[in-house]
């Protein structure tokens, strides 16, 4: 039987050199998705790739699941067949750059991955900055600063007579 610390010692050499993400582009699954449980009081941490267990479950079950050609607008709760023109903030990842393409060409994720791939993706678009408007005058606030104002007048004067 393995010992703990032999245990460790013998895993030790597969830890991951680095963290898998939804925008690494490591498989060509048209949705990206990473499952990622970590847990200290087992010192294990388990990540999936569940987008390709997906697909291969999709494919096993035809009848369970649906791919609709456009995507639910969630502001107008209408279908659009469009792809939406990138206007996030930052960069656009490669990896959903290649899937747009994908899906606006018809082609395959790996096509798009390897005719692209010394393009770069659209950029970001940053907010535009909104200045604060002047707050209102509060008559309450006014009333109160103006009293504050005599009060410290009238202090002043209290000062200077008892000198």
């Amino acid at each position: 039987m393995v010992s703990l610390l032999e245990s460790d010692v013998l895993t030790a050499a597969t830890f991951p050199e680095d963290s898998w993400d939804t925008w690494d582009d490591q498989c060509d699954c048209m949705y990206t998705r990473i499952g990622f449980w970590t847990n200290p009081y087992l010192a294990e941490t388990l990540e999936v790739r569940m987008c390709c267990i997906w697909d291969e479950l999709y494919k096993l079950f035809p009848g369970k699941m649906r791919k609709t050609p456009a995507y639910m607008n969630l502001n107008s709760g209408e279908w659009e067949k469009d792809p939406l023109e990138w206007n996030g903030e930052f960069d656009m990842p490669p990896g959903l750059w290649y899937r747009q393409l994908a899906r606006q060409t018809g082609r395959s994720v790996a096509e798009m991955r390897e005719a692209y791939k010394d393009q770069t993706p659209p950029k970001g678009v940053p907010r535009p900055v909104v200045e604060e408007p002047e707050p209102e005058s509060d008559p309450m606030m006014d009333m109160l600063l103006s009293l504050a104002q005599i009060v410290a007048g009238l202090k002043e004067q209290v000062e200077a007579m008892s000198k």
